[in-house]
């Protein structure tokens, strides 16, 4: 009964465990409670408990299994003995308690019984089993014969013993109760296909994956695992078949997600593996359609080169090496092992199709070295290339393949293989099989900079400098031919040809200062044609002077050109060769604006023996320009004086002397009235006279004499006759000058009629003073004399009217003033006058009211006028109307400031009669003093540099802003000079 209870209790326990994974731990602590059970029972009670011994049994199997795969799968070595021991124990228990079990217990076991045996190596033992199974069905299950068939199918499979197996598998696949008929149908596929039976294997493994029954476990879920190699092998088979777009679809369609790339990438791998190009090409471009990760799309573009380049599609194979060329350049290759493999895969590819190609290169092979090339850096690729391109006579481009090689054998250290030389070499033959004398030139320059000690080089110079004398440009021609000529270590006859090659090219260049230059170094370098070359250099140094005198060179070329020839010694040289290098000085001094040089190249000229009128004078004129330059303008006149002027410059030549007078301040009407007599220009005679008038001791005499010619300039007659008047206040002249419209409508013909205008204001001014109101006067005196001296106001009104519909801004002040000043002071005189005798104090302020009221008009106009004044003031004073009146009257020299300056004073007065607070000009003399403090700083500025436009230009404005006629006349002159010659 004890015995009983706790087999009982053991055996609850453990078939409550077996529910859970259990550890070797507690595997071994229940065999040890089951084994201590057992050992309490006789031999017997092992036959009356027989489910204890059969836990026992599988314990033992379970222990056995899970000791194999410890240690990460090498249990099997590591406890070898033990998992035997476990094993031989749980098949004698399961032996034991066979006799005592029904029909469906037998066979389970009897099927774990062969499983452990088969496990142990013990296939015989096994195959009884199986075979007991089969000659006895009708003792077993259903589910227990099919299994046992499945078991002897395998064995069968096994040996290779196809047809047996086959009729196992057929023999299991009629029971209904058979758990693993999908299993059974997958191996029956497989004979099918081993006896070449290949399409009907692959449907039957279709049929299978297509029916997920088929895949299930002994739990009744899809056995994933066996749907994976199931679709694996689907892949295998199919690829001894046909390929067919139904057929790939279908293999996407069957397989798992997780295997259905893997599947598709090894069906075109077995398609490329057993021949079948074309259908494994149709598989990758499916491949090539959907998403697939970075590696696989990188083996399969470098697959498909292959393939297309085995299928001998030159055109495609170009194309797909230029895709893979592509993945690889992109970012995820970059330090990724895998690129590496499939860029020496693609490598291969090219070089076994240059191997194949060797005798005669297609096009699309060079062209396949050059995509890959352009990509990769591979000196050997490009040696290979260049060998195929030159076989195709493709010259340029096997240069280009040679260059790159050398280069690279270059950059990574590999000068000293067989193929630099060769590759270098190699070019030069391209080049010179192309005839291109330009790609010569490369190849030539490519040796001599990757190899500049080799030994071709001598002659590669040499062929440099040929190719370009043969292609005419001497240019390139004489600098090589120049390098050969000085270098020491050259051949010595190769020297002299190159250097009289070189000149030879500089003359063909019409380039005289190569010419000089080069000669003067062949003197130095090769002393056995050493006269000769320095005979040449001579007369190239003259024939550069003539060139460039003639022809306006740059500011370069006439600086070097001047200190060459400043740098000569010329004494022992003929007279007519000194002067013509002394005047070649002076015209490239006056072209470059150096003055100092200018004055000592002319000095020199004129301390010459034997030099004509015309150099003479040319000196002269250079001496005195100089000094009008450095604005010394009595220097400048005395140098004018001395020259001898032909009889078509006579005119000029007193213009200058005039003007020069003027600016040092001379008196020039001599000369102006000479030039009068003799000028046949009209313009040149008025100015003359002009200028006459504005010099002259007498200007009103000498007006009416040269009022005719000073007739034809507006300008200058309104100048000379406005000059004239402020000179003598002459009443008549301003009436006859105000006659002209040109005078009249001119600024300073205003300025004139407000002169005259100003005296008839001050006549009215003076009546209005006499008209005193006074104490004492008789009323009847009282009211002629305020009645008058209303009227006078009118009269005032009657003028400030005329000036407002003329617009005269100046008239319109200064009048408006006065009658608002008027108005008042007439108010204030009445306002003054005593109140009469006897009047009581009411009759007294009743008086008072009386005249208020009385001068209140008077009053309330002088306030009205006074504001619109000193609006109108204010709207002058920011519109700066009369900027232009008080400029004038600030240029003391200028005809008409004396009539501004009376203006402005007037204008003056007429602001303070309004209380006007500031001088309203304040701002225009603020600008003037500004104005002529810059015209003073200017002037070091411009004698520090006297050829500057911008400079002379200000300076000019601010003259003429200053008024300084002359200084105006001769900048003017100054300017329009630097714009025929330039300007720096």
């Amino acid at each position: 009964m004890k015995t009983l209870i706790v087999s009982t209790l053991i055996l609850a326990f453990t078939q409550g465990a077996v529910a859970e994974k259990l550890d070797l731990g507690t595997h071994t602590a229940l065999i040890e409670k089951l084994e201590s059970v057992m050992s309490l029972e006789t031999g017997d009670a092992m036959v009356s408990q027989p489910s204890i011994a059969h836990r026992l049994a599988d314990l033992y199997a379970e222990r056995a299994r899970l000791l194999s795969l410890d240690e990460e799968g090498k249990g099997n070595q590591i406890h070898k003995a033990a998992i035997s021991s476990d094993r031989k124990k749980s098949l004698v228990l399961l032996e034991r308690i066979l006799p005592t079990l029904d029909k469906n217990e037998k066979g389970s076991v009897l099927m774990q019984m062969a499983h452990l045996n088969l496990l142990q190596g013990q296939e015989t033992q096994a195959l009884k089993i199986y075979q007991e199974i089969e000659r006895n069905p009708s003792s077993y299950d259903r589910k227990t014969f099919a299994l046992a068939q499945i078991q002897l199918g395998d064995l069968a499979y096994a040996k290779s013993d196809l047809n047996k197996a086959q009729t196992h598998f057929e023999t299991c696949l009629n029971i209904k109760e058979n758990p693993r008929k999908g299993y059974a149908m997958y191996r029956l596929a497989w004979i099918h296909f081993n006896l070449g039976q290949t399409v009907l294997a692959e449907k039957e493994l279709i049929k299978i994956l297509k029916t997920p029954s088929l895949m299930t476990n002994s739990k009744g879920e899809m056995d994933k695992a066996f749907q994976e190699e199931a679709s694996h092998d689907l892949a295998t088979f199919m690829a001894s078949n046909d390929i067919t777009a139904v057929s790939i679809n279908t293999l996407s369609a069957v397989s798992p997600e997780n295997t259905r790339q893997k599947n598709l990438m090894y069906l075109a791998t077995e398609l490329e593996r057993t021949a079948k190009k074309k259908n494994a090409l149709i598989v990758w471009g499916v491949i090539g359609k959907q998403d697939i990760p970075f590696e696989d799309r990188l083996e399969r573009q470098i697959r498909v080169t292959r393939i297309e380049y085995d299928l001998g599609n030159k055109p495609q194979v170009v194309k797909e090496i230029e895709n893979s060329i592509a993945i690889l350049k992109s970012s995820p290759c970059s330090g990724n092992e895998e690129c590496v493999v499939a860029n020496q895969s693609l490598r291969r590819i090219i070089t076994d199709w240059g191997k194949a190609e060797e005798r005669l290169p297609s096009p699309e092979l060079t062209l396949a070295y050059l995509k890959y090339t352009q990509s990769f850096e591979d000196e050997d690729m490009n040696f290979w290339a260049a060998q195929a391109s030159l076989k195709i006579k493709q010259y340029k481009q096997a240069f280009g393949f040679y260059q790159t090689s050398a280069r690279l054998l270059v950059k990574h250290n590999k000068t000293s293989q067989k193929n630099f030389e060769g590759a270098l070499l190699g070019a030069i033959a391209a080049a010179e099989l192309s005839q291109n004398i330009e790609l010569r030139v490369q190849a030539y320059k490519l040796y001599l900079e990757l190899n500049s000690k080799g030994p071709k080089r001598d002659e590669v110079k040499y062929q440099i400098a040929h190719t370009f004398y043969e292609k005419n440009d001497y240019l390139n021609a004489s600098e090589e031919f120049r390098k050969l000529a000085l270098d020491s270590s050259m051949n010595a006859d190769l020297r002299v040809k190159s250097a009289d090659l070189c000149l030879d090219s500089d003359v063909l260049l019409k380039q005289e200062t190569r010419i000089e230059a080069h000669s003067l170094e062949f003197s130095k370098a090769i002393k056995s044609k050493s006269p000769e070359y320095l005979n040449l250099w001579r007369k190239s140094v003259l024939n550069q002077a003539a060139t460039v005198i003639n022809n306006q060179p740059t500011v370069d070329a006439s600086e070097t050109l001047l200190r060459k020839l400043n740098g000569l010694t010329i004494a022992q040289w003929p007279a007519d060769q000194r002067k013509q290098v002394i005047k070649n000085k002076m015209v490239l001094a006056y072209r470059l604006k150096d003055l100092d040089m200018l004055a000592t190249a002319s000095k020199e000229l004129l301390n010459e023996s034997k030099i004509t009128v015309e150099e003479s004078n040319n000196a002269l004129k250079n001496l005195a320009w100089v000094s009008e330059i450095k604005m010394d303008f009595a220097k400048a006149l005395t140098f004018m004086k001395k020259i001898k002027p032909g009889s078509n410059e006579t005119q000029s030549h007193l213009f200058k002397i005039a003007l020069l007078k003027e600016l040092s301040g001379q008196n020039p009407n001599s000369e102006y009235m000479t030039l009068i007599n003799i000028s046949n220009k009209a313009s040149q005679r008025q100015y003359a006279a002009h200028q006459i008038v504005l010099n002259s001791k007498k200007p009103q005499s000498d007006f009416r004499k040269l009022e005719g010619i000073l007739a034809g300039n507006n300008e200058l007659y309104k100048s000379a006759g406005i000059f004239v008047y402020e000179k003598t206040s002459d009443s008549r002249l301003a009436d006859h000058l105000l006659k002209k419209s040109s005078v009249r409508n001119s600024t300073e013909g205003q300025l004139l009629a407000h002169v005259v205008a100003f005296a008839d204001l001050a006549a009215i001014n003076k009546k209005i003073s006499k008209l005193n109101v006074k104490a004492g006067m008789s009323d009847s005196k009282l009211r002629r004399t305020i009645d008058q001296r209303i009227q006078l106001i009118k009269d005032l009104e009657k003028q400030a009217n005329r000036a407002i519909a003329r617009k005269d801004a100046s008239m319109q002040l200064i009048i408006l003033a006065t009658v608002a000043r008027e108005n008042s002071n007439l108010a204030i005189q009445i306002l003054s006058l005593p109140a009469p005798k006897g009047l009581k104090p009411e009759e007294k302020a009743q008086y008072q009211t009386q005249v208020e009221a009385l001068v209140q008009p008077y009053v309330q106009q002088s306030k009205v006028i006074t504001a619109k004044t000193t609006e109108l003031w204010n709207q002058s004073i920011e519109k700066n109307t009369f900027e232009d009146i008080f400029e004038l009257s600030e240029q003391k020299t200028r005809p008409g400031s004396r009539l501004a300056t009376t203006e402005i004073s007037f204008l003056r007065a007429s602001a303070r009669e309004v209380n006007i607070s500031s001088d309203p000009f304040r701002e225009f003399s603020s600008q003037r003093r500004k104005v002529a403090a810059e015209a003073l700083n200017l002037i070091p500025r411009i004698q520090s540099n006297p050829f500057n436009f911008s400079y002379l230009a200000k300076m000019k404005s601010l003259q003429s802003t200053l008024g300084s006629g002359p200084m105006v006349a001769y900048l003017d002159s100054r300017l329009n000079e630097l714009k025929t010659r330039g300007s720096n």
